[in-house]
């Protein structure tokens, strides 16, 4: 039998990875999802960080035993000025190495059934972390599983250093990005908000679709089959030939959205991090309303 602690780094823990989703969902990157029985093999294995994506008064009332914790608004970086961003990726790679996450960790993030998970899966993407994924269907699929959660808060790692990576800017669209393609005919860009936030107001040409229809409507929101996301893409007109930006409202919910299409083998992906917050306050930025692109 392999123990967990030789899975991680090694052939035999990507292969695990490789069968970590259920049998019949055909993603073409299988690997960035991870289900509760393999995180429960796994939990002791020396370099894996497993990370609670939620405000701290839900983390408190339960996560998964041994977790550290981060929750969105400490990672936003609304400005996507290039000063901005750089300063967001100092301060970004020292929370990440607050909750001991370093280039070696094995990182799974898990969210209470909200699916942001996604953002920080996103974030480490982009600093180039191979080794990072997302617990299907979340902290609900863990409980339904029957195992233990704990409660309270989570302990800091002594001595962290600042997270080391690489970031990979084709990866984050900065707001002079999206203007430039705003009537590209291969890029689509792409709203991930509620239809009635849409409707008040989106960036001229987005397609609207809401982020929740990535994964199953009821906890444990699992996420959809590479057919079901395929479908609710192309019929859209988001299709993989084409540059796809992502956006929300402050970049969370549509990380959700990148994390799906990367799921399903799309290639060009940048999101939109700043999204409506930094655009729609901008006097300078086209604007449209109504419930059509």
């Amino acid at each position: 039998a392999v123990s967990s602690a030789m899975l991680v780094g090694s052939g035999s823990y990507r292969a695990a990875l490789a069968q970590a989703t259920p049998p019949g969902d055909d993603y073409a990157r299988p690997e960035a999802l991870v289900d509760v029985a393999w995180l429960q093999k796994n939990m002791d294995a020396p370099d894996l960080v497993t990370v609670g994506f939620m405000p701290v008064e839900e983390f408190n009332i339960a996560h998964i035993p041994g977790s550290a914790r981060i929750a969105a608004p400490e990672l936003e970086v609304i400005d996507t000025s290039d000063a901005s961003i750089e300063q967001w990726q100092q301060t970004t790679r020292q929370l990440l190495g607050d909750i001991g996450i370093s280039s070696a960790s094995t990182v799974v993030v898990y969210d209470p059934g909200t699916l942001f998970a996604a953002r920080l899966w996103w974030i480490l993407h982009y600093f180039g972390h191979e080794n990072v994924h997302i617990l299907d269907g979340g902290l609900p699929a863990w409980q339904e599983a029957g195992h233990e959660v704990e409660e309270g808060l989570a302990e800091a790692p002594a001595g962290s250093e600042p997270y080391q990576g690489t970031p990979n800017a084709d990866l984050l669209a900065q707001m002079d990005e999206v203007m430039a393609n705003l009537e590209v005919a291969n890029a689509v860009i792409l709203d991930a908000r509620k239809l009635e936030e849409y409707t008040e107001g989106h960036i001229p040409g987005a397609v609207n679709i809401n982020f929740p229809l990535n994964a199953a409507p009821e906890p444990p929101k699992f996420w959809k089959p590479a057919s079901e996301l395929k479908a609710l893409y192309e019929e859209a007109g988001v299709t993989p030939d084409k540059l796809v930006i992502p956006y929300c409202a402050s970049g969370v919910r549509s990380a959700v959205t990148a994390f799906s299409l990367h799921l399903i083998g799309y290639e060009q992906l940048a999101l939109y991090t700043g999204s409506w917050l930094e655009w729609g306050e901008d006097p300078d930025t086209p604007k449209t309303t109504g419930d059509q692109p």
